[in-house]
């Protein structure tokens, strides 16, 4: 019996593979970022973020981790790989890249051409976030250290941070892919730069048309409301507003309110002339964080707060789609819903034309719910 199983054993090795695609950490340069800019004379300007062990200090024990910092000038991403490889030891591995950062001139000329590589590469990141930059890509990549933090961890943590408070959306090279080629709706992405003391700044939200990057920008409350009104709240939601402007003392002016909770209700409607409205409608209940004037406790001030944060948060919500539809980026998917639910309709319109026309409402509805522990 234990002849036959030795037998079988044998056997069932001869179907097994090997490890004949194996590629060791040890031989490999693993890159944690990448950044691309648009040269004038139409070439890529590649940088990657390489992240190496050196040498302990002397009096230390503990090994350093630090970046070393590679550009090609290349036209094609592909191309500046095979450049890239020629300057270092090892394989040019991304596998492990988390951020990739594309200056806004690139951008607008199409996003897609430098992921393309990415999509078609089984051993890419697909959950590398996609981050629009305001300054060159190279210029902040060079900035190797913010702080303590290293420059692509320290871009990774921002992006991060940001999702978190509903600032800008949560995206990658997977998430966008489906959105790049879909007719009825349009990305949105994080958009930074430097700031004058050699921080990482995070600006606000960039909008397509399409695959290309319009130059249009949403900042300051109006990213938090897009992602508000598209149902997409994180963690958290904060605004600060001034509701009395009339105040002597300026601190006074203002009152600074966090989301507890928000529901949203889209609807679109055709009459028979084809004419588009999408109406938003939004509850929002949130938290006085912070008030000095005070007189919370007065039901009357409550109504009067509550109506005055409604007033201001649907004027935003309205520059904001106004900047949206001159962008002709449509960022709440409503072509989307044209193609799902009224075909015919879709068919017969050139969306590209027709959108910027549509009308689009919003209605916000404020609740302060609680005031904090003082009243």
């Amino acid at each position: 019996m234990k002849i036959k199983l030795c037998i079988l054993f044998l056997c069932c090795l001869l179907f097994l593979t090997s490890c004949w695609d194996q590629r060791l950490l040890s031989q490999s340069k693993l890159v944690y970022g990448v950044g691309a800019d648009l040269e004038k004379d139409g070439k890529l300007l590649v940088t990657a973020v390489i992240q190496t062990i050196a040498q302990a200090s002397k009096g230390t024990s503990e090994p350093v981790l630090t970046n070393v910092i590679v550009s090609s000038l290349a036209n094609t991403f592909s191309d500046s790989r095979t450049k890239i490889m020629k300057k270092i030891s090892g394989e040019y591995a991304t596998s492990k890249a988390r951020v990739l950062l594309f200056h806004e001139d690139l951008a607008k000329e199409d996003l897609y051409p430098v992921l393309d590589i990415i999509y078609r590469d089984p051993r890419s990141s697909l959950g590398a976030k996609v981050v629009i930059s305001k300054d060159k890509a190279a210029d902040i990549l060079n900035l190797r250290v913010v702080e303590e933090s290293l420059i692509s961890e320290e871009i990774l943590e921002i992006v991060t941070t940001a999702e978190t408070s509903t600032l800008v959306p949560e995206e990658n090279v997977q998430s966008i892919c489906p959105t790049l080629f879909d007719p009825g709706e349009d990305i949105t992405l994080p958009y930074l730069g430097k700031s004058n003391d050699k921080m990482i700044d995070v600006y606000g939200i960039a909008l397509f048309n399409g695959r290309k990057y319009t130059g249009y920008n949403l900042y300051d409350e109006e990213p938090t409301l897009l992602l508000m009104m598209k149902n997409e709240m994180k963690k958290y939601a904060k605004f600060t507003l001034e509701v009395n402007p009339k105040e002597k003392d300026e601190r006074n002016r203002f009152i600074s309110v966090q989301v507890k909770s928000n529901k949203v209700k889209k609807e679109i409607k055709i009459n028979k002339n084809k004419d588009i409205t999408a109406e938003f409608n939004l509850n929002i209940k949130v938290e006085a964080l912070e008030y000095p004037k005070d007189n919370l406790a007065d039901q009357k001030e409550i109504k009067r707060l509550n109506k005055e944060i409604s007033k201001q948060l649907t004027k935003k919500a309205e520059k904001l789609i106004k900047t949206l539809q001159l962008a002709n980026c449509d960022a709440f998917g409503i072509g989307r819903e044209l193609i799902a639910f009224h075909p015919k309709v879709w068919k017969s319109l050139d969306w590209e034309k027709a959108y910027p026309k549509i009308t689009i409402k919003p209605n916000i509805k404020v609740e302060i719910t609680s005031s904090g522990i003082i009243e």
